[in-house]
């Protein structure tokens, strides 16, 4: 009687649980370039990455832990935290787009498919629309492989960001700093 019961309470927990394919933090990555006096471009990155992908509703995530800054200088990571993300008040951004999951579902082992996500990117307390172009690997283990055909551009205008990037340059001593920023990522959903 006492399996019967654990059996059925098994069966229920997962009935009732969420399907979602995680964002392995491992095998993914998110980066972008930031143009200084028009000349000199620097690749940067955040170490900090999660997400998930419901595979009923196709609603995908991918959130970046803005605190995660890799820019390859300490003290610009520091100012970048302190002044442009404003991380004690908005510490991670986040990405959302639907997935036509029924798409991705038929997919053959090897198979990559093209598609366009059209989502929003809120950060710094404002949602913007924001696309991306990406391709998606079937991987043998049923994991989703989604890489960026090209980046997309982030304005920083739409996010509040001109006066950051304002002290940054100031503090850097520099002419300019580019205000669209390039941004690029591989994740991997399992």
């Amino acid at each position: 009687m006492m399996k019967q019961l654990l059996c059925a309470a098994m069966l229920l927990l997962q009935l009732g649980a969420v399907n979602a394919m995680e964002l392995k933090a491992d095998s993914s990555s998110l980066s972008f370039v930031s143009i200084k006096n028009d000349a000199i471009a620097e690749t940067m990155s955040f170490s900090s990455l999660t997400g998930s992908i419901d595979d009923k509703t196709g609603e995908a995530e991918i959130v970046v832990g803005l605190n995660s800054i890799a820019s390859g200088i300490d003290i610009r990571n520091e100012r970048m935290r302190k002044y442009l993300f404003e991380t004690d008040k908005f510490p991670a951004a986040t990405y959302t787009a639907l997935v036509d999951m029924p798409e991705l579902v038929t997919m053959s082992v090897g198979e990559q498919k093209t598609m366009k996500l059209t989502g929003a990117l809120v950060m710094h307390g404002t949602n913007s629309p924001l696309s991306f172009d990406v391709i998606v690997t079937k991987r043998a283990d049923g994991a989703l492989h989604v890489v960026t055909l090209a980046p997309s551009f982030v304005d920083t205008q739409r996010f509040g960001l001109v006066a950051g990037v304002a002290k940054l340059r100031s503090l850097a001593g520099l002419n300019n700093i580019g205000l669209a920023v390039p941004v690029s990522f591989s994740v991997t959903f399992q």
